[in-house]
C-alpha cells in the first residue's frame, strides 16, 4: 500500500490478509465457516473442529458476517455449516456506522470482494483508494485456519472499568439495527441447506453480574426458534468458564483453557445436531 493510511486500517488489512492467505490455501477443505467479532477471533480454535475456519475479526457485525458468508458460500464447495458469534452488543451494532471502527469494514469489504457501498463519505473515499489494489497481497503469520493467537491480540486497558464496558455493550443491545441481517443469515443458510450455529460467548463474572442474561438475547431466540437448521449455543451463563480464563471482561485468552473449552463445546453442539 503506497498511500498513508490510518494505523488501525493498515493493522486490520494485514490481519485480514493473513486470514485470507490461509483461507485460499485451505479452501477445498473448509466445511465450517466461523464468523463474528473479536469474541470469536480470540475464542475459537479450529484445531478442535476439523474442517473449520476462523474468519472472525474485531468489531465484525452481523451485516459483515452475513455478506462474508454469502460471498464465500459460493466459493467454498465443501461448506456445510456457518457458525456466527452473537454478543451482547450484536442486536444494534453496525460496523460501518462507527466513526472509530468503521474503517475495518472497508478492509473486510475489499479483501473479500463483498462489493458493498458506503453512506459515509469518509469510508467511500477510503474504499475508493484501495479498491482493486489488495487482490495479490499475501501475509504469512503463525496460526492455523484463521486462528492467529499471537497476532494483533490485545485486551481492554486497565483504566476501563467493567461498568463502562457493560454500558458500551448495553447501548447497542437495546437497539435492533442489525437483527435483519440475522434473519438474512437464517434465510440464506436454509436456502443453501447449510446448518447455522449461533454462539453466544461467555463473559467474566463481573460483566455478567452487571448485565444478567435473561433478557439480553430475547431477539436472538425469537428469530431462531422454529428453524430446524438453526442451533443456538448459549455460553453466557456457562459455569465452567472461570474468571482466570479471560484477559479482560469479555475476551478469552486465545491460548488459555477458555478458548479450548469454547471450541470443544462448539464441536459437541454440532455433533449433537448432526
Amino acid at each position: 500500500m503506497d498511500e498513508p493510511f490510518p494505523a488501525m486500517f493498515e493493522q486490520y488489512v494485514l490481519l485480514l490478509t493473513a486470514k485470507r492467505t490461509m483461507l485460499r490455501a485451505e479452501a477445498a477443505g473448509v466445511a465450517t465457516l466461523v464468523a463474528g467479532s473479536s469474541h470469536g477471533d480470540f475464542g475459537f480454535d479450529p484445531a478442535y473442529l476439523p474442517g473449520s475456519f476462523n474468519l472472525c475479526c474485531r468489531s465484525q457485525d452481523l451485516k459483515y458476517s452475513y455478506f462474508l458468508y454469502k460471498t464465500l458460500s459460493e466459493q467454498l464447495e465443501a461448506l456445510r455449516t456457518i457458525v456466527v458469534f452473537y454478543s451482547v452488543f450484536s442486536p444494534g451494532w453496525v460496523l460501518d456506522r462507527s466513526r472509530s471502527e468503521g474503517m475495518i469494514s472497508v478492509a473486510i469489504n475489499e479483501l473479500f470482494n463483498l462489493g458493498l457501498d458506503y453512506e459515509d463519505p469518509a469510508l467511500t473515499s477510503l474504499y475508493e483508494t484501495v479498491v482493486g489494489k489488495l487482490g495479490d497481497l499475501s501475509v504469512d503469520v503463525s496460526g492455523r485456519s484463521g486462528f492467529l493467537p499471537d497476532y494483533n491480540k490485545s485486551f481492554m486497558p486497565p483504566r476501563m472499568t467493567t461498568e463502562q464496558r457493560v454500558a458500551d455493550h448495553m447501548k447497542f443491545n437495546r437497539r435492533e439495527n442489525a437483527l435483519p441481517y440475522l434473519d438474512m443469515l437464517i434465510s440464506l443458510s436454509a436456502q443453501n441447506r447449510h446448518r447455522l450455529l449461533v454462539v453466544v460467548p461467555p463473559v467474566r463474572s463481573d460483566f455478567r453480574i452487571r448485565a444478567p442474561g435473561a433478557e439480553l438475547f430475547r431477539g436472538l431466540k425469537q428469530r431462531t426458534d422454529g428453524h430446524a437448521h438453526v442451533q443456538v449455543l448459549d455460553l453466557y451463563d456457562h459455569d465452567d468458564f472461570e474468571d482466570g480464563f479471560f484477559g479482560d471482561m469479555d475476551h478469552l485468552k486465545p491460548l488459555g483453557p477458555g478458548t479450548a473449552l469454547l471450541s470443544r463445546l462448539v464441536d459437541e453442539a454440532l455433533s449433537r445436531g448432526s
